[in-house]
């Protein structure tokens, strides 16, 4: 809609703002890469997830898909005890199971993805958005921590859109999508082969 709003006086400065606007929405409405990066930029959608990932870093070359890669934060999410109330008031720590970990950290890691392509296709006119979630894994081999893939998922929009976000199970949601992700009960992820 080219119409310029009756609040607004043709010529006046916020004129030349609404003006500037208008380009720029159609810009990112034609498919205009470089339009996807500046918004990115200007509106920073995935600050409000900064507690959840790190490094949050995106890229393109198709106006039709968006990829994001974010660093995984378990040691700062997901918690390494329990607490239990006993009888006589006080609470004790125990540490979780192994496997009860594993589940939290794969729950927290495919919310967070879920979050950033719900995020990204809130903010642009792609209809794919591919989610990859990297954290320093130990590697047995080497005896070095090295950056790993852990998960990576195709988002389309039509399915995420199709879900109901309030009652699914992250993990579970998953596979709806095309998703990469070797997740073994006692030793976590295991790094994998990422989507495109």
């Amino acid at each position: 809609n080219d119409e310029v709003p009756s609040t607004i006086v043709k010529g006046s400065d916020e004129h030349k703002e609404w003006q500037e606007l208008q380009s720029f929405a159609d810009r990112v409405l034609a498919g205009d890469i470089d339009a996807y990066f500046e918004v990115i930029a200007e509106v920073k959608p995935f600050d409000d997830l900064l507690e959840f990932g790190s490094n949050f870093q995106v890229g393109t070359d198709d106006p039709a898909k968006l990829e994001v890669e974010f660093g995984v934060m378990s040691d700062d999410v997901v918690p390494k005890v329990s607490m239990e109330l006993k009888a006589n008031g006080e609470i004790s720590e125990k540490e979780l199971p192994k496997t009860a970990y594993c589940d939290l950290i794969q729950d927290y890691v495919c919310s967070t993805a879920i979050r950033v392509a719900r995020d990204a296709f809130a903010l642009l006119p792609v209809e794919t958005v591919i989610v990859h979630a990297v954290d320093k894994v130990l590697n047995s081999a080497t005896g070095f921590e090295e950056e790993m893939t852990l998960l990576s998922v195709k988002f389309d929009r039509s399915t995420l859109m199709g879900l109901n976000l309030a009652m699914v199970d992250p993990s579970d949601a998953l596979t709806n999508f095309t998703t990469n992700m070797k997740f073994r009960k006692t030793e976590a992820f295991a790094p994998l082969e990422r989507l495109s």
